[in-house]
């Protein structure tokens, strides 16, 4: 499914005010810089970069113990939805996934029927931060999005306020609501309903007085 950055923009900030409580406190969104072409921390790998992201989500709360699981991306409730399955990319600790930067492939891409996103993890003072892609590349190159802001690392034990590396990452995809696999079906609205009614009743009383 097409994802477009304003329109994912805004089910993102829905889904944080439909979360509400604790959750709502946690689940923030990115700074405009992390999907902005350009500076995006998630990108084609061209030059300029241009964003491969629709949008950015953080956990606000330090929790150094929070690994990019896909059990814990679906707590997180990035985006909205809590159905994010393994590509079998999973907490991948590798070259080019680790460090201040690096690149990300996605592994038999299906745009077609899945949203994919990928998930960042950190140390000290962070927590996880997912980018939701757009779909217009499958590979390219990413930066740390560990930065202060949006977190506050001159809380953080021993560590001053510069960037941190990345520990490992994850890419994760869910199906995607305009699959076969997983169909839209209309619902008529009951003015429609109530039309159509109207239209046999009439088609009827025709009927008998033909005959």
């Amino acid at each position: 499914m097409r994802l477009h950055r304003p329109a994912i923009a805004g089910l993102a900030g829905a889904a944080m005010l439909a979360l509400g409580g604790a959750a709502e406190a946690a689940l923030m969104n990115c700074p405009a810089s992390f999907t902005a072409d350009g500076t995006a921390r998630v990108h084609d790998g061209g030059a300029p970069t241009l964003t491969a992201a629709a949008a950015c989500q953080y956990l606000s709360d330090p929790d150094n113990a929070n690994t990019a699981k896909i059990a814990a991306i679906n707590a997180a409730g990035f985006f909205g939805f809590s159905d994010w399955q393994s590509n079998g990319q999973d907490q991948m600790d590798g070259a080019g996934s680790t460090g201040k930067s690096g690149t990300w492939s996605i592994a038999g891409a299906d745009f077609a029927s899945y949203d994919y996103i990928l998930v960042f993890k950190s140390g000290a003072g962070t927590n996880l931060v997912a980018f939701l892609l757009d779909e217009d590349v499958a590979a390219g190159g990413w930066s740390t999005p560990f930065t202060d802001p949006p977190f506050d690392f001159t809380t953080a034990k021993g560590k001053g306020p510069g960037a941190k590396g990345v520990s490992h990452l994850t890419i994760a995809r869910r199906l995607s609501a305009a699959t076969p696999d997983d169909p839209a079906t209309p619902v008529p609205e009951p003015a429609s309903l109530a039309l159509l009614g109207m239209g046999l009743l009439g088609l009827g009383f025709a009927a008998r007085r033909r005959a």
